[in-house]
């Protein structure tokens, strides 16, 4: 689980960087997940990264419906959306998903305080 803990790690202060440049709100940075999963993963397949984007906006919206301040939780709704890029992808089942947020959950400081 180390290789995905540094995986998480760098793509994470990728994207925190990316929402301090482009004035992203911290709130949408997990829509920047399939554009740093394509680029890290030099992948440029469209209609991929597109299944992506709708995967994981689909995934934070529901949440954001049942809890509007789960919009505060920025860092693990990064994390998860950047993680399901994988298994859209084909490279991990949700199985092994759930595991690996189980672990980072475990390891990283992902919520931010009320």
């Amino acid at each position: 689980m180390k290789e995905w803990l540094r995986e998480v790690e760098e793509s994470l202060i990728e994207a925190l960087e990316v929402t301090k440049s482009d004035s992203v709100p911290l709130h949408n940075m997990y829509m920047l997940a399939p554009i740093i999963y394509s680029r890290r993963k030099r992948t440029n397949n469209a209609s991929l990264i597109q299944e992506m984007i709708d995967a994981n906006d689909d995934q934070v919206t529901s949440e954001w419906s049942l809890d509007e301040k789960s919009k505060d939780q920025y860092k693990f709704h990064y994390v998860s959306s950047y993680i399901y890029c994988f298994v859209i992808a084909g490279k991990i089942d949700e199985f092994k998903y759930d595991q690996i947020m189980e672990c980072i959950n475990e390891r990283m400081d992902l919520f931010e305080d009320d």
